[in-house]
């Protein structure tokens, strides 16, 4: 029994210090991703182009290496959206003919990203504008046939209605939006970064 009190207080005792713990978060991104000048830096090694270009690729239909291009993203996802971001590759030389491929296929890739997005945040656009329409026309319905008596058979299908196309549209347009708008802005952010080369191994 004394066993079960002591283990009892020691949970209790946790569940306060973990509730209580706090990380501060603004000044761990500042100290460790952004510089004087406000660029925030994702320093990444590599030991060959393969690291960073997949091997797998035929020449002139060049593709990234996975591997490289999820740790860049999973590293920007800690980053403002609001900073500009500078990818430093260090750790190998290469030739001005391979960085200038590094920096296109980069490029395009993180371009094909904010593609994807802006059409995402397009298609969100007009299925919130189609559930709108329709929200509106049951709306209307409901109004011409309030003046007869029909309406009284129908009313609770066309208020059921009513409410779903209004849900929907609310949950479509401001939730599911709003994250689209936020990953555009992410893709933006990638696809705008600046990309420097350091043969110095970090």
């Amino acid at each position: 029994m004394l066993f079960i009190t002591r283990r009892s207080e020691k949970v209790k005792k946790n569940l306060q210090k973990y509730r209580n713990t706090k990380f501060n978060y603004e000044n761990f991104i500042s100290e460790y991703y952004i510089d004087e000048d406000g660029n925030s830096y994702i320093s990444t090694k590599v030991n060959s182009i393969d690291d960073i270009i997949s091997p797998h690729s035929i020449k002139n239909y060049e593709w990234v290496n996975l591997e490289f291009v999820n740790y860049v993203e999973n590293v920007a996802n800690y980053i403002p959206i609001e900073e500009s971001i500078v990818l430093e590759i260090c750790g190998c030389k290469f030739t001005d003919e391979e960085q200038k491929l590094i920096k296109k296929v980069l490029t395009t890739y993180f371009g094909l990203k904010l593609g994807d997005a802006i059409i995402d945040v397009n298609i969100n656009r007009k299925r919130a504008m189609i559930l709108l329409t329709f929200g509106i026309i049951i709306l209307l319905i409901f109004s011409l046939l309030s003046f007869t008596k029909i309406v009284s058979t129908f009313t609770e299908l066309i208020v059921l209605g009513l409410w779903f196309f209004i849900w929907e549209y609310l949950d479509v347009r401001l939730l599911e939006g709003s994250n689209l708008s936020v990953k555009k802005i992410e893709a933006a952010q990638l696809a705008n970064l600046k990309i420097i080369f350091n043969e110095e191994q970090k």
